[in-house]
């Protein structure tokens, strides 16, 4: 692994870990209501990207393969916290 490839693995678990945070953060939020009608703003889902499901049949086994990619607007400002936070590292 290069020295470069090292570094966009990081970044990309960055991403991924905001991503995460701030998706159980807007859901938490939901639950709890704590901005009253403002909540649903920031709980609501974007639908980025989405591959629909593919089956491969292999004749001995079935893989269905897809991919969707819907973040709310809590866990895009987690990935934007996890970029700076990653430059300031």
């Amino acid at each position: 692994m290069t020295v470069g490839s090292k570094h966009n693995f990081w970044f990309f678990l960055f991403l991924a870990a905001g991503a995460i945070i701030g998706g159980l953060l807007g859901d938490s939020l939901q639950a709890s209501q704590f901005f009253g009608s403002g909540t649903e703003f920031l709980v609501h889902k974007y639908q980025v990207l989405a591959i629909p499901p593919v089956t491969i049949d292999l004749y001995i086994a079935q893989l269905t393969v897809g991919f969707s990619f819907s973040p709310n607007l809590v866990a895009i400002i987690g990935m934007v916290l996890a970029m700076i936070l990653f430059k300031h590292l």
